[in-house]
């Protein structure tokens, strides 16, 4: 068994089972999507635009792991595994529509945030998380398209930039957990005497369904997905 190089266990198997777990999520983001566009005749244009870019951003995220998959089981087959890179181009695109994606949804939560608690300091906050986050995946695909060339180079992308990667992904995870709990205080801040059951019970859906999001944005951002 091979225990170094791109197609150690640890590297490539850890890939693919991020990929094949990825596309299990968008087949439930497309589900989501098309309940969302059957019953939104009623929303904004500009939420409608937003939630098709988002989907559309998941197509392209996905497609273009895919083919990394394929570029390195399938291309990179029978190459010695010294000469093999650990970089493809297809690989250094998954971070921008990833990056894009996070932009966009995060955006979008803060300014529920802004909605609900009427206050401008922490939705502001959150927009400046959001634009580091940014910034930083941005650099790490414009590093990962330089390294393309470069290969196979025995990971010195890693290397050299293993801490830009893993401080893109902290701010990711952070910005995600200051999210979830300020939206669980000011949706529980909705609760009144004078609530009606049904609308306890969506305010009950919508903080579950927040704490829930946020469960599964902390299982996968190990795997930059």
């Amino acid at each position: 068994m091979i225990t170094f190089g791109p197609d150690a266990p640890s590297l490539l198997g850890i890939l693919e089972i991020g990929v094949f777990f990825s596309l299990f999520l968008l087949g439930v983001v497309a589900l989501q999507g098309y309940v969302y566009f059957q019953n939104c005749q009623a929303d904004r244009r500009g939420l409608k635009l937003l939630v098709g870019s988002v989907l559309f951003l998941e197509l392209c995220h996905s497609i273009a792991s895919c083919q990394a998959i394929y570029y390195f089981t399938i291309i990179l087959a029978g190459v010695p595994e010294l000469e093999k890179g650990a970089n493809s181009y297809s690989l250094s695109l998954t971070p921008v529509f990833e990056t894009m994606i996070t932009a966009l949804v995060q955006s979008f939560f803060a300014y529920r945030i802004r909605i609900l608690s009427g206050r401008l300091l922490l939705p502001i906050f959150c927009w400046l998380l959001v634009l580091l986050r940014l910034i930083g995946g941005v650099s790490m695909a414009v590093e990962g398209f330089l390294d393309v060339p470069q290969e196979p180079n025995y990971f010195d992308l890693e290397d050299n930039y293993g801490w830009l990667i893993t401080s893109a992904l902290n701010v990711g995870a952070a910005l995600d957990l200051v999210i979830t709990a300020s939206m669980c205080v000011y949706l529980r801040r909705m609760y009144s005497a004078y609530n009606f059951p049904r609308s306890e019970k969506l305010i009950d859906r919508l903080v579950s369904f927040t704490i829930r999001e946020s469960i599964v944005a902390w299982l996968i951002w190990p795997y930059g997905l």
